[in-house]
């Protein structure tokens, strides 16, 4: 299969959280989809795998993760490099998951990436006197979802800070919508994160807890 041949699958703009496993030895990379389709995805991990080699992935679809069996078609060395790969076997429930998967980034509302459901216990300082003690719900590469004791208003600039054991820099985020009257133990924040290169790390580092919790 070449890159540039004809596709009967349309290709959809998504951030996806994928483990990559393969029969050689030691091999195991964390990545990130830049597109999807029906028959396939286009990867981008830290380490490529040859042409033609067979691998096992498990894919972040939203609450769940679905695992297929895929075949690398072409790779890519830059910066961060790039393999293209052909799904070659799914459960039926997995692909169930795929298929809403797909159908919802080919509806009106797509996301950039998709948000990685999480509970953690997070802390928001709001100014240096004032901090509220809340969990995380999810995220993305672009913001989060957290559940607070009290209300924080729109546009105000937080500090998101997260349990000692992750090691996670504080991330700086505004506040971008408040839902009250909710049945979660709290009041529902979504928060943007203000920083591209701390939301990719967050992003990450939350990719690996899920993955390795899933």
């Amino acid at each position: 299969m070449d890159r540039n041949e004809n596709r009967q699958d349309p290709r959809l703009q998504v951030r996806i959280p994928v483990r990559c496993d393969s029969a050689e030895p030691g091999y195991r990379t964390l990545g990130l989809t830049q597109n999807v389709s029906r028959s396939g995805l286009l990867i981008e991990a830290p380490e490529l795998l040859a042409r033609g080699t067979t691998t096992r992935l498990r894919l972040l679809t939203g609450d769940r993760i679905a695992e297929a069996e895929a075949v690398v078609v072409w790779t890519l060395e830059r910066s961060a490099g790039q393999m293209g790969m052909r799904l070659t076997r799914m459960s039926e429930a997995d692909s169930i998951a795929w298929e809403q998967l797909l159908a919802f980034q080919g509806g009106p509302t797509p996301r950039a990436s998709v948000r990685i459901a999480l509970d953690l216990e997070i802390t928001c300082v709001v100014g240096p006197d004032s901090a509220v003690t809340g969990r995380m719900e999810n995220l993305s590469d672009g913001g989060l979802l957290v559940v607070l004791p009290r209300a924080i208003p729109p546009q105000t600039h937080v500090r998101v800070v997260g349990p000692a054991w992750i090691s996670l820099p504080p991330i700086d985020a505004e506040v971008v919508w408040v839902l009250a009257g909710t049945a979660r133990g709290g009041i529902m924040h979504g928060l943007r994160v203000l920083s591209d290169e701390k939301g990719e790390e967050l992003f990450r580092i939350g990719t690996i807890l899920r993955i390795l919790i899933g």
